[in-house]
């Protein structure tokens, strides 16, 4: 037994090296035009694998659970049907992206430019690619996850963004796949909100963009990867990304995100310590509740992302303004707000700019001839019950109305452009940026979707889109032009306004003491420690 002895040691400190770093090999070379390769087949016998050391002598990998909102669709966080907050966080974790912020990723990129364009071209970007770089299956990231993002944006009904990349008239690679050129129609100031959240095109590339992420995320070239998703038990699970190139690999190896269904769950959660933090919806009672619960400090976060009724203007819907102008003016968004959450408390309304003694007839004789119709995915509850308190609203002033319930990407691409839903109740970024609010005034083309639910095209449209994009026209220009644009046209109104709990527990060493250094929730995961006091 003891000539084994030493190989045992050697396995075990392999074993412990490998938990403790994150430095994997150069990764490999791909021709961008042949991703394929055959396994050659060998006749060498290869020597048994050496018996793995017993479980309890491998190294205990550091894990953590935290609470968040149930996932109700999928991962792609390019979608206005995933927008959520905890999509948008495992995707800060897992894609990479050319900018955070107007802040270049060093880590994937060694540079990014505005570089002299050529006649003909209203402005040319270059972006070179860092060259360890890679995805998690060992595939370098190239060119070609730049061209697949911004063409499956381009083609996608119900996607974000849009303004940015339909300006976008080339995306052409070279250097091997390292640097991609990125060719526009007209001016962009904020270049550096595009190619977030790249994806792994050489894996996704055959696939429906609309459903591509709906059960993981196959590649990862962040500092954690999906390693599994379990929708019965409502945990996900996050490994950390042991090839992630970078100098600060993230410190914990397992980040278990476990959803919270209720305040009840969360509290019993945190006081058991089965989870370390929570970033949840609140109820009525969250913050009493866990204002009771010792050594958990408790904090509320608002975000820009705001509930909405949006308005659809396509043929067969509601195309005429007065109709959608009665239908905006019943609606009190206090009332809904307080009904579709279920609570009074960290709660806020939106603004209903509409007048309230608007003429009903338009929307009444519309009503007589077709039901009202209002869209709404049945996995978000808040939102459901929103739609649901609208008709009610409607039917008691004898309006005839119905909820219709459909996946959020079957409305956007089928429901929506056939005029077969009249409004839609969804989630919104509400962005103040250039990208967002000229947004409003991109107009659907034959072979390319609207950018807005509302569908509605603006006159001078394309003059107005190309200022905001361009910084002819200032933030508070644009958002007065996309306010002016709403009061005339009636396409959107704000029903509430994203309000979250903060729940920090034991478990976790994590950006700072206070509950307000958690307020990035979930991305500050990689500096986040285990604490086993």
């Amino acid at each position: 037994m003891n000539r084994f002895l030493p190989r045992l040691s050697v396995i075990l400190a392999a074993a412990l090296l490998t938990a403790c770093q994150a430095n994997p090999g150069p990764p490999p070379v791909v021709d961008e035009d042949d991703r394929s390769a055959t396994p050659t087949n060998s006749s060498t016998t290869s020597p048994p694998p050496e018996a793995a050391p017993e479980e309890d002598l491998l190294p205990k990998r550091s894990t953590v659970s935290i609470g968040v909102d149930p996932l109700r669709g999928g991962l792609n966080p390019h979608l206005v049907a995933n927008n959520s907050e905890l999509v948008n966080q495992i995707a800060e974790l897992v894609l990479p992206s050319a900018f955070h912020g107007t802040e270049m990723d060093t880590d994937v990129l060694e540079s990014a430019e505005e570089i002299e364009a050529p006649e003909g071209v209203a402005m040319r970007v270059r972006y070179t690619i860092a060259a360890p770089a890679q995805w998690s299956d060992g595939t370098p990231i190239s060119g070609s996850d730049f061209n697949y993002l911004w063409s499956q944006i381009m083609r996608t009904p119900g996607t974000k963004n849009i303004s940015g990349y339909r300006a976008i008239s080339a995306v052409r690679t070279s250097g091997n796949g390292r640097v991609v050129t990125v060719d526009f129609d007209h001016r962009v100031e904020g270049w550096h909100k595009l190619f977030a959240h790249l994806m792994p095109s050489h894996l996704l590339e055959d696939r429906d963009f609309a459903s591509v992420l709906a059960d993981g995320i196959p590649a990862s070239a962040g500092r954690y990867l999906v390693e599994s998703m379990d929708r019965g038990r409502g945990i996900i699970t996050l490994n950390r990304n042991d090839r992630f190139w970078g100098e600060d690999p993230a410190n914990i190896d397992v980040i278990q995100l476990r959803a919270v269904r209720d305040t009840a769950q969360a509290v019993n959660m945190l006081r058991s310590r089965q989870i370390g933090f929570a970033d949840f919806t609140p109820q009525q009672t969250t913050l009493e509740n866990l204002s009771l619960l010792s050594n958990v400090n408790t904090g509320v976060v608002t975000r820009q992302r705001q509930l909405r009724l949006e308005m659809s203007a396509a043929e067969g819907a509601l195309n005429d303004q007065p109709q959608r102008r009665a239908l905006a003016s019943l609606l009190d968004t206090d009332q809904i707000a307080r009904l579709a959450t279920g609570r009074a408390s960290e709660l806020e309304p939106g603004h209903n700019p509409f007048d309230s003694n608007s003429e009903l007839a338009p929307l009444r004789e519309r009503a007589g001839r077709k039901p009202v119709r209002i869209g709404v995915d049945p996995q978000n509850p808040t939102a459901l019950a929103a739609a649901t308190t609208i008709v009610d609203v409607l039917q008691a002033k004898a309006i005839d109305a119905e909820v219709v319930t459909e996946r959020l990407t079957t409305i956007t691409s089928d429901l929506l452009p056939a005029g077969k839903v009249d409004a839609v109740v969804a989630w919104d970024e509400n962005g103040n940026d250039a990208m967002s609010l000229a947004n409003y005034f991109v107009c659907a083309t034959p072979t390319r979707p609207a950018a807005t639910l509302s569908g509605f095209c603006p006159d001078n449209s394309a003059e107005t889109a190309l200022g905001i994009l361009s910084g002819e026209l200032d933030s508070e220009a644009a958002e007065e032009r996309v306010g002016h644009l709403n009061r005339e046209e009636v396409l959107f109104v704000p029903l509430l306004n994203e309000v979250r709990v903060h729940a920090l527990g034991k478990g976790i060493v994590g950006p700072g003491q206070s509950i307000k250094d958690w307020d990035s929730g979930l991305i500050s995961a990689p500096q986040w420690r285990k604490d086993d006091d």
